[in-house]
Formats: C-alpha cells, structure tokens, sequence
C-alpha cells in the first residue's frame, strides 16, 4: 500500500533521483536535443525541485519511507500545469500514478483546468492521461524524435445540491 502527502523539503533529492530514473529510458530513445541538451526532466537542477516545493503543489507516493512516485503541480491564472508525474519502474501498474493524478487535483482545489505537456514517443503516455479524462489538444512536432502531445482537462466541480 502507498500513501500520497505534500512533499518535504528534505524529499527533494529523492524525487530528482525517481524522476531522472523515471524519465532515463525516454531521454535514451529522443537522445540529446537539436541545442545539445537533454530533455528538460533529466536537466532540470535539484534548486529548482527545492523551489517548486515551496512555492507550488508537489506531492509524493511513498511505500514505507520511500518514495515510489511524484508529481508536482504549478497554478496560474486558474489553470495547473502538471509536470513531471513519475513511478518508480518497480512499482508500476499498482496505482500509484492514478493515485498522484487525483491526489494532486484535489489539492489543486483552485483550478478551472488541468494541463500537461507529454512525449509521444512513450507510448503508454497518452492512453494513461486519456484514461483519466484528458483530451489532446494539439501535438508540437520539435523533430522526428519529439513530438508533444499537449493534453487538458477541466477540473471536476461538485454538482449542486438539488
């Protein structure tokens, strides 16, 4: 069993390390990008998941005390971006992703709608993201390696009381 909390300071680091292991079998099948760099999740500085703890949503699946997924969430203008939902590989297909998803909805109580950015090269992204009710809205073509599904959905409201 898993339990879903806000993430803590001093869980930073794990959740770089999950995420680059998460995101390791894409940056191998997009390679480098056309500037040189990789893929933004496995570039992205352990300062910046340290600041997107404290100024934004970030949750963490854990099994015991560790940290077997997470998923991060940034509001602006009623509308969260959802970045980096990942699982540990060992741990997939028992929830948790699922769980991440809804959890960080709910916490994002504010928002009109949910987005989110995810590489079609993966091929198991976009039906796991249409499963829970988002949409793609258009897919960005960077090259032949990159393409960007760029899926959304608005926030379920509680119908009215009749």
């Amino acid at each position: 069993m898993h339990t879903i909390t806000r993430a803590r300071l001093a869980d930073a680091r794990a959740m770089l390390d999950l995420q680059r292991r998460a995101f390791a079998e894409e940056g191998r099948r997009v390679g480098t990008l056309e500037d040189g760099r990789a893929i933004p999740p496995l570039a992205e500085p352990l300062d910046a998941i340290e600041e997107h703890i404290l100024q934004h949503t970030a949750l963490v699946a854990r099994r015991g005390e560790h940290i077997v997924g997470a998923v991060r969430g940034v509001l602006a203008d009623r509308v969260c971006v959802i970045r980096a939902l990942v699982v540990d590989a060992e741990h997939r297909g028992a929830g948790i992703g699922s769980s991440l998803l809804a959890a960080l909805e709910e916490a994002v109580a504010d928002a009109e709608r949910f987005d989110l950015t995810t590489n079609t090269i993966m091929e198991g992204n976009v039906p796991f993201y249409e499963g829970h009710g988002y949409r793609v809205i258009r897919i960005d073509r960077h090259s032949d390696r990159v393409a960007l599904a760029q899926m959304s959905k608005p926030a379920a409201r509680p119908s009215a009381a009749s």
